[in-house]
Order: C-alpha cells, then structure tokens, then sequence
C-alpha cells in the first residue's frame, strides 16, 4: 500500500543484522513530511527530494552519505572534473546540468517559517487535515482507510467504490486520467490485488494529501465527482483503452 509510515531505522538495523553491507534508503518523500535524523537512522546513503514537501522546484534534492573508505569506491555515473573527490562531492556538480534550482532552498526555507512552528507545525497540520479528508471520503463512498491514520504522514490512502470496476493498473490509470478531464481532479490512484475468495472487495485506492495550499473545496469536488460517477453506474469498463 503506497504512502505508508515505514519504520526505515527498525528496517536498517535489520539489514545490519543481516550482514548487509550497505543501506541506501530512497525517502523521496521524506524532508518535510516527517521527521528525519540520517545519524540516528544509520543508513550508508541516504536521499530526499525538496520539491515534493519542501517548496523547491523539480530536481532539488539532498544526497547523505556516511564516512566509510568503500565510498571512495563508489562514483557519479557522469564523470566530472569532481571526480575522485568523493561522492558527495561528485554528485554536487555534474557537467552543464542547469543548477539555479538549488538557489530556492534558502527562500523556501524563509517561507517555511513564516507559518506557526515552522515545518514541524507543518508537518502536523498537513496530517490531521489529510486524515480528517480521508475519513470524509470514506464515510461518503461507504469504503475505508487503506491503513490506520498513525500510519500515514501528509498523504492517505482512501478506498473508491468497488461499483467503478477497477481491474488493473490500466484501468487505475485510466480512471485518473478521466477524473482529471472531466471533472478537474488529479489524484494517484492504485489497483490492489483482491485477495482470494474476495468478492466485491475494493480494489482502487486514492492517494490523497494535503498541503498548506489545500482547502476542503479541493476534496468535496472529488467526492461529488466520484459520487456521480457511482451514481451513473459508471464502470472502467466504460473508458477507452
């Protein structure tokens, strides 16, 4: 189930204990959506990006890596006059790639702490909202959470109606693009596999999220749309291929 809290420090300790010689978690979403201590993790590498909850422009992102002498081994894929100063290093300047995104991070970080509590404050409004949401919808389609609200940071994972029909990836993904041109919705939306013996079972699932720019409106017109698609009686089987 996509957007799920994982306990990534509990997951390296087990790989450590594996004899897992490196850890390299991919937190795409991870910097400022939860809290993140890369020491206290005790992952190799460790990366996140900045446009998704930081306020940054695409391609803005961070990249730790711990002091080990096998990382001197280890190089960027494009070679640069950086190379064999060491990873980290490598990977911060890569030919004529167009670097002025980066320049955002300090006025994003300005703009962070404008608001009450800065990013933790945040971060807490992001998810009380987004669960409050995800249970309106729920209770509307007569579905449920994909996981416990514990479990889930500024994203959520709402059931769709079992009646649309949804069969697959391609239907899921037909069913997003059809939201989105005909009623001006744009979610994630994700097939589950039922499981056996299930009948009528949800087998789509939004992704919902909240961000500070997000009002309530945002989330009653998806769950007029895909109300009176239920309403209408429409299936997946309905959309083209």
């Amino acid at each position: 189930m996509p957007s799920v809290l994982i306990p990534v420090k509990e997951l390296v300790k087990i790989c450590r204990d594996e004899g897992v010689d490196q850890v390299f978690v991919d937190a795409a979403h991870g910097i400022g959506c939860i809290d993140i201590d890369v020491k206290e993790i005790g992952a190799d590498f460790y990366t996140s990006n900045l446009h998704k909850w930081f306020f940054c422009p695409p391609s803005v992102a961070f990249l730790y890596c711990r002091k080990l002498l096998t990382c001197l081994n280890l190089h960027h894929p494009i070679v640069s006059h950086e190379y064999g100063n060491g990873l980290p290093i490598e990977s911060g300047w890569i030919g004529t790639r167009d670097y002025s995104p980066q320049l955002v991070v300090s006025s994003a970080l300005d703009f962070v702490n404008r608001f009450e509590n800065g990013i933790e404050g945040i971060k807490k409004r992001n998810h009380d909202a987004v669960v409050e949401m995800g249970k309106m919808l729920a209770k509307a389609w007569g579905t449920n959470l994909g996981v416990p609200p514990e479990m889930c940071t500024s994203m959520i994972m709402v059931g769709l109606p079992a009646s649309l029909g949804i069969s697959s990836e391609k239907d899921a993904l037909k069913l997003r693009t059809h939201l989105r041109k005909n009623f001006g919705v744009e979610v994630p939306i994700f097939f589950k596999q039922p499981e056996d013996l299930e009948v009528d079972s949800i087998t789509g699932y939004a992704r919902v999220s909240h961000q500070v720019y997000n009002k309530i409106e945002d989330y009653l017109k998806f769950r007029d749309a895909v109300s009176q698609l239920v309403c209408d009686g429409f299936t997946c089987m309905l959309l083209p291929d």
